[in-house]
């Protein structure tokens, strides 16, 4: 399952209270825009000599590195995330990773909503079990699923929990 696939089922369990939204493209645009002045500047300096080519070659540098930053930026901006309404604030995203062993440990706690335990463990660096959090910056709202390491996919333990 996929984090899109989770998020379908966060807004349509949530009735309401997630909701995709999409965040600000205020700085994105700003990037770009910061970029396409460079380049200005670059076409606007008339002075072509020796000297400054080193910096008319910097500055096209910067301009264009900028630009495509902030498109790409601004592509990834265009998809909607996870937003609480009752916190009026984006969830922030968590990924704690298992070994196979501690499955059923790892179920348990997410079954039971004990998310602080959780987050105690020591988390190991293979992702055999994955726990994928979302977690509110306001409160201590949290959603949260296990998936497993299975067939070449991740494909998901236990079912999607929400604790307020």
């Amino acid at each position: 399952m996929s984090k899109y696939d989770m998020c379908e089922a966060m807004y349509a369990q949530s009735h309401g209270a997630i909701v995709a939204r999409r965040r600000s493209m205020v700085t994105p645009v700003a990037i770009v825009l910061m970029g396409v002045a460079l380049l200005a500047i670059n076409v606007l300096a008339v002075d072509s000599s020796v000297e400054n080519a080193n910096l008319k070659s910097a500055i096209v540098l910067f301009g264009a590195v900028l630009v495509v930053v902030g498109v790409i930026y601004a592509l990834v901006r265009r998809s909607g995330a996870p937003f609480l309404v009752a916190d009026g604030c984006f969830l922030n995203k968590k990924e704690l990773k298992f070994y196979k062993e501690r499955s059923s440990e790892v179920r348990d706690l997410v079954k039971r909503g004990d998310f602080t335990t959780l987050q105690t463990l020591p988390e190991d660096g293979v992702s055999a079990v994955t726990v994928v959090m979302y977690t509110s910056p306001r409160s201590s709202f949290t959603v949260a699923q296990v998936f497993e390491y299975e067939e070449m996919e991740m494909r998901p333990t236990s079912d999607l929990v929400m604790k307020a």
